[in-house]
């Protein structure tokens, strides 16, 4: 029978071992098949590297972030000078100043506050309120190591600039617009917080136990995830292929062997990471850098505004949203007097905080630990929800500017919707016909279940089982 006698070319047996060699099919080199196509994306990729460039022109019209830590060593003795528990300086130290430096200056600020109160405050620990402390604590943690290149004590965390992540430019683009809005948010926030002293802040969620709160909680772990993925070149890729074996394989191997055509990719980042640069044109009053006419010259709020567009220009959305998001926590005034047992306990903890960044690893893991095949084909299903309720809470994220006002105002996070029974259902029968064969008729014989076949092999003396020949 003539099993090719549709076939244009009837492939050629090789005389050497029998097998069929490969079809020869003609192509003309002058005919490009997808030429319009590759000229469509190179347009679309053309017009998201134009907005780009602009967007970056907001954030560096009166800043120059490359040059932003010569700023910071020169404004931190400054800071210290008018330095009191739950500041704007207090904050800019626990982030900016070296470890031991920051810790002098907590002990310092601990016994300042014991001496100015006379008191010592005592906590009732519960679980929401033990939860709460911890994740305060982790923010404070990830934004000293997101911060550290801008401190001397050794870290050599590198900065993939925003303007560097070409191969995701429709990402950074709306990460860098949302970034604007945060800012401008945070900005209003801060004017506001200086037309009257609040002694009520808290970093206990005032939500009880329930789904709301569980999403809040997902939300905040999402942000601080998505932190630790602006340490990586990889944190940016969110293409549905991640979530494959022979795609990691594939973009190991070629990492690994041909790191110019990785590059080509995007999988790995440029030789040059080049900060970027001043804009020629001046900073205006409505600018992002400018304070009003009456705070210009306010050192503190200045390093404040310019520690947020650093980070937004250096490790993206979600790293500037935690840092206005912590900021809000603290003032430009001295503490009261006579202040409220519940604001002197929110100030000592402040006082107490000891954080170090050796823990945070700057290498993202895989979506997927696809180097186990057991385990990845274990239940995939976890892996993809994962995948999706990232992307969702990422949407979450850019919806609310501020997380404390989501709380504030009532305002209900979005929930991940879980996949699909059908979904779901339709996966695992996948599954199970790709782990079990049934063999009927004449062909059948020694065919052992899929999954089982190491099984087998580790039991001697076990013969494979064969199927019963349907009669």
């Amino acid at each position: 029978m003539d099993m090719f006698s549709l076939s244009p070319l009837i492939p050629s047996t090789s005389k050497v071992d029998g097998c069929v060699e490969p079809i020869n099919i003609p192509f003309d080199g002058d005919e490009i098949p997808y030429s319009a196509t590759d000229e469509k994306a190179k347009e679309v990729a053309d017009a998201l590297d134009h907005e780009l460039d602009n967007l970056m022109e907001n954030f560096t019209r009166g800043f120059d972030p490359g040059k932003f830590d010569d700023v910071v060593k020169t404004s931190l003795p400054i800071l210290h000078t008018d330095l009191f528990p739950g500041s704007y300086n207090h904050l800019l130290v626990i982030l900016l100043e070296d470890l031991n430096k920051m810790e002098t200056t907590q002990i310092a600020l601990e016994d300042g506050l014991r001496e100015r109160y006379k008191c010592w405050t005592l906590t009732h620990p519960s679980d929401t309120s033990i939860t709460d402390e911890t994740f305060f604590g982790a923010e404070i943690e990830i934004l000293r190591k997101l911060l550290a290149p801008l401190r001397d004590d050794g870290d050599t965390t590198k900065v993939y600039w925003m303007n560097t992540r070409r191969p995701d430019r429709a990402k950074v683009c709306w990460q860098l617009e949302t970034s604007v809005r945060v800012i401008r948010e945070f900005k209003r926030d801060v004017l506001a917080a200086m037309e009257s002293k609040n002694d009520d802040m808290t970093i206990y969620n005032p939500l009880p136990v329930s789904t709301e709160r569980s999403a809040d909680m997902s939300i905040k772990q999402h942000r601080i995830d998505a932190c630790k993925a602006t340490l990586s070149w990889d944190g940016f890729r969110e293409s549905d292929i991640e979530l494959t074996t022979f795609y990691q394989f594939y973009k190991e191997y070629v990492s690994t062997y041909e790191p110019a055509k990785a590059r080509a990719s995007g999988w790995l980042p440029p030789k040059t990471l080049e900060a970027p640069h001043i804009s020629t044109k001046a900073a205006k009053e409505q600018d992002l850098v400018s304070w009003p006419t009456e705070h210009r010259n306010n050192i503190t709020l200045s390093l404040l505004l310019k520690t947020a567009m650093w980070l937004s220009v250096a490790r993206g959305l979600a790293a500037v949203h935690l840092f206005c998001d912590v900021a809000r926590f603290f003032t430009l005034y001295k503490p009261p007097k006579l202040a409220k047992p519940s604001y002197i306990c929110f100030l000592q903890h402040l006082t107490q905080l000891r954080v170090s960044i050796d823990g945070i690893q700057s290498h993202l893991p895989t979506p997927f630990p696809f180097r186990d095949e057991v385990l990845a084909d274990y239940n995939p299903d976890y892996f993809d929800d994962v995948w999706k309720s990232n992307r969702t809470l990422a949407v979450g994220l850019a919806e609310n500017l501020s997380l404390l006002k989501s709380n504030s105002s009532g305002k209900k996070l979005v929930l991940s919707k879980p996949p699909t029974r059908t979904c779901r259902a339709l996966r695992k029968e996948i599954r199970s016909l790709a782990q079990t064969v049934v063999i009927h008729g004449s062909l059948a014989g020694s065919w052992p279940l899929k999954g089982n076949i190491n099984h087998r092999k580790s039991l001697p003396g076990k013969k494979p089982m064969a199927s019963t020949p349907t009669e």
